[in-house]
């Protein structure tokens, strides 16, 4: 079983400029496999979705919810990087006597040692990490010069020719992982579908044909479709861990909430911190623009800069960086992850959860309404100190939400993309159906989903559940899952912290903040 991540592909590029006759392979996909929308976690954010695909695990069970993520005991956002998630599908083939490649997929480090080969996505502040450790070597004789990310910058010519050289890299290096281990189960991820999207999307709904992300959707295509002839004949799963969207307005739940008296704010908070964030945005700009700043952050001592706002927005990150939330006068706070807002109410309380969840909800649903916006919320059960007490996912198209508090209004206009609810899901192979099948997959589903079509027990603490796309006769159709205790074996992986490291962290938050994940 082979599953290929393409990170952020989105139906709503790929029908269009496939049914245009762009895009030949996608083509293929729509004629000859089960084919349907893969709906994200919430948030649809990278992290949690990808470790939520690969445990088959909902946010609130991994409490987890961001590349960084509220934690309302110490009220500050903690970086998720460096969590170890135990029970990835891999862990549990391995456990049961089989074979696994995993390849450049979030959340996949730390790892627990498996039979077979892993090539983690970076951290940012990674430069290389294999396992086995000469995986890395092999793997830079293969393809010359591999790169965990793009360093190039964003908006830049180069950052898309880098773009399409990673594409090529990534598919070549997949295909020799699988070659050489033969494995039961490979997974592997292409990202620069959705890096492009976030820096290259333009003005229009749908980018025309002449746009970079075409470019790398062209570029996609036509490696898929050598990657389909060498596995005719075997199962593949193409999918997404999110979709994407233009974005022309974002909605302020703290400026909503503050206004309501939820959230109060010191009209000042820690003024130094403030005026070296000013300084060190325009040195850093300054430097990337001449390609330095890599370089600076190795000699200038980033213990100095830790926790130093940067950009010139108020949003949560920034109003914790510089100490302007009054807490002792703050009920409940909001962080966000692209269409959800997150909501922490700071009180123990079960009563008092209650009743200042019931006024949040009132207080958002009344504002949401007056901007015209649809919307649903869900309360739920703490799973830890990053689980929301209450989520609102935004249903209206090409609207976001925004941690900030320095608007003047609860909706405000943008000009930017982001991401969608709505992945895809491509099922090509013996075992699944051929085409005309409504899936309605969520990715928690995933996980279990594969498990069984390998023949695999599924752990019991898996949420998700088996998608009914089989075909009528296959084994997988036939056969009702089976779980197990699983227990992760071994001691918990042991990776170096990046909330322990300023330089770490300082880079990591600068590139969520270039991704639009950070305000």
């Amino acid at each position: 079983m082979i599953v290929l991540g393409l990170d952020g592909a989105t139906f709503s590029l790929i029908r269009p400029w496939a049914e245009a006759g762009h895009l030949p392979n996608f083509t293929r996909l729509f004629d000859d496999s089960t084919n349907d929308e893969l709906e994200s976690t919430v948030p649809e954010v990278t992290v949690p979705a990808w470790p939520t695909f690969a445990t088959g695990r909902d946010p609130p069970d991994l409490d987890m919810y961001g590349f960084t993520h509220f934690n309302r005991d110490t009220r500050k956002n903690d970086l998720s990087h460096d969590e170890f998630v135990p029970g990835k599908m891999w862990d549990i083939v391995d456990d049961q006597g089989g074979r696994s490649v995993v390849f450049n997929i979030p959340g996949s480090y730390p790892w627990r040692e498996i039979d077979g080969s892993i090539i983690a996505a970076a951290p940012e502040y990674k430069d290389e990490y294999a396992h086995p450790p000469e995986r890395w070597e092999e793997l830079q004789d293969l393809v010359g010069d591999y790169k965990l990310r793009n360093d190039e910058e964003p908006g830049s010519r180069e950052y898309v020719e880098l773009s399409l050289d990673l594409i090529n890299k990534r598919f070549d290096a997949f295909e020799h992982l699988i070659e050489r281990e033969n494995p039961d189960l490979a997974v592997g991820l292409i990202r620069a579908t959705d890096r492009v999207a976030h820096h290259y999307w333009g003005p229009d709904s749908l980018p025309s044909k002449d746009s970079e992300i075409f470019e790398v959707y062209e570029e996609v295509d036509h490696r898929l479709g050598e990657f389909l002839d060498a596995h005719d004949g075997e199962n593949i799963l193409v999918m997404s861990d999110h979709g994407f969207e233009k974005v022309r307005t974002k909605f302020a739940p703290n400026y909503v909430l503050e206004r309501e008296g939820l959230v109060s704010l010191m009209d000042s908070g820690n003024t130094t911190k403030a005026t070296i964030g000013s300084v060190r945005d325009s040195a850093s700009d300054a430097l990337t623009r001449i390609g330095f700043l890599t370089l600076a952050r190795r000699v200038v001592p980033e213990r100095l800069l830790t926790n130093i706002p940067t950009g010139d927005s108020l949003g949560l990150d920034n109003a914790i960086s510089l100490e302007r939330i009054d807490w002792d006068q703050t009920s409940a706070i909001a962080d966000v992850g692209q269409k959800t807002t997150m909501i922490y109410v700071l009180s123990n309380d079960p009563s008092d959860i209650r009743q200042i969840v019931d006024r949040v909800e009132k207080t958002l649903q009344t504002a949401v309404d007056n901007s015209g916006l649809t919307v649903r919320f869900e309360r739920l059960e703490r799973g830890g100190p990053h689980t929301p007490d209450l989520t609102m996912v935004i249903e209206t198209p090409e609207v976001h939400a925004s941690s900030r508090f320095d608007v003047s209004k609860p909706l405000f206009d943008v000009d930017t993309s982001g991401h969608a609810r709505e992945g895809i899901l491509f099922a090509r192979g013996p075992v699944f159906q051929k085409t005309g099948v409504k899936v309605e997959a969520n990715i928690v589903d995933i996980a279990p989903t594969v498990l069984h079509a390998l023949g695999y027990r599924l752990p019991e603490s898996m949420s998700g559940s088996v998608l009914d796309l089989f075909q009528s006769g296959t084994d997988p159709a036939e056969r009702d899952p089976e779980t197990y205790n699983f227990v992760q074996r071994g001691e918990t992986p042991n990776a170096s912290s990046v909330t322990d490291n300023g330089e770490q962290e300082d880079e990591v938050k600068d590139r969520l903040r270039e991704l639009g994940y950070l305000e």
